[in-house]
């Protein structure tokens, strides 16, 4: 990696004259947007991202829509626009609706990352990545095909269609299954509005629809407790596997239970972390141009020049031998 330092002086006058409401003080404020407040995921990439903050002496803020809806997320961001700060990362809802704001928001030198989710058609400088769509998509099938055999039936509960990431997984989900596995046969994708009573009723009336179903899986956090609720109020966790993209702390009951057989996903920590930690680099005329070591992380962070991603390494998988071992 390379810092121009050389661009330093230039960006803080920047906002020192335009943005009143940021020249009060020098230090750099990040912001992170998530596509939801509050549920386990997101607090515990807020957590890693304080943690970041306070090592690197800059202000942190995180706040999100209180459901899945798009303009909310619109409005949260051009608020920090209005507000002055350094950088905003988001985890983008709908792309189409934060293009023309991005673009604003770098007009004012704000640095600008998606993380978490991607919106690789807008101006984002950079995306910090959990770990590679495909790779996400192909670990959650093949586990799936390890438990059930490489034939039968799986319906799919995703949350907004508009989120690119989960239809990213869901296509090398589609496409693996396609090339690897041809007698998978994924029944039916719907999309629910964000909340776990919707997958709930979309795992029932897949189940209904298809008898012989052999798995559910979710696409979020949010669809990941309704489909294993689903398929154990429907008394058919022995018959039917559901498995998802969940926070240990969102699954360990499922898991334990035997609702729910196991989850793939990172450590949304790290992520906070990573994401607080490039912010603060190009807020302060760095640039990514290599891979790189982080202080506080273990692995080392790859960059991919092609797409201007930072990613942060492969899937985990969380099972009933290794979910009390983590904290998120």
């Amino acid at each position: 990696m390379s810092f121009k330092k050389t661009l330093l002086g230039g960006v803080a006058l920047g906002l020192t004259v335009a943005l009143p409401a940021a020249a009060q003080d020098d230090t750099t404020q990040i912001a992170f947007i998530p596509q939801i407040a509050g549920i386990p995921y997101y607090v515990a990439m807020e957590e890693g991202a304080q943690r970041a903050a306070e090592q690197l002496g800059v202000e942190y803020v995180q706040e999100g829509p209180t459901s899945t809806n798009a303009a909310d997320q619109l409005r949260i961001f051009e608020s920090f626009v209005n507000q002055g700060f350094d950088v905003i990362a988001i985890s983008p809802l709908d792309e189409e609706t934060l293009k023309p704001a991005i673009s604003r928001a770098l007009e004012q030198d704000i640095v600008v990352l998606t993380s978490d989710a991607d919106a690789p058609g807008s101006d984002r400088q950079y995306f910090v990545a959990q770990a590679l769509d495909q790779d996400l998509g192909y670990t959650l099938l093949d586990e799936t095909v390890e438990r059930i055999g490489d034939s039968g039936k799986i319906a799919i509960v995703s949350d907004s269609p508009t989120i690119q990431s989960m239809q990213n997984w869901i296509a090398a989900i589609e496409e693996r299954a396609e090339t690897t596995y041809p007698d998978i046969e994924i029944v039916s994708v719907d999309h629910t509005d964000g909340t776990a009573q919707r997958a709930y009723q979309f795992a029932t009336d897949a189940m209904t629809r298809n008898p012989d179903l052999k798995a559910v899986l979710g696409m979020a956090s949010t669809t990941c407790p309704g489909i294993a609720q689903a398929v154990e109020a429907a008394g058919a966790s022995d018959e039917v596997l559901t498995a998802g993209y969940c926070s240990p702390n969102t699954a360990r009951d499922a898991i334990k239970s035997g609702a729910m057989d196991f989850s793939v996903l990172w450590n949304p920590a790290d992520l906070g972390y990573l994401t607080v930690w490039v912010g603060n680099e190009l807020a302060n005329g760095g640039e990514i141009t290599d891979s790189f070591e982080v202080d506080g992380l273990e692995q080392t962070i790859e960059y991919m020049p092609e797409n201007d991603v930072i990613l942060l390494g492969p899937p985990a998988v969380f099972t009933e031998e290794n979910v009390d071992d983590f904290d998120f």
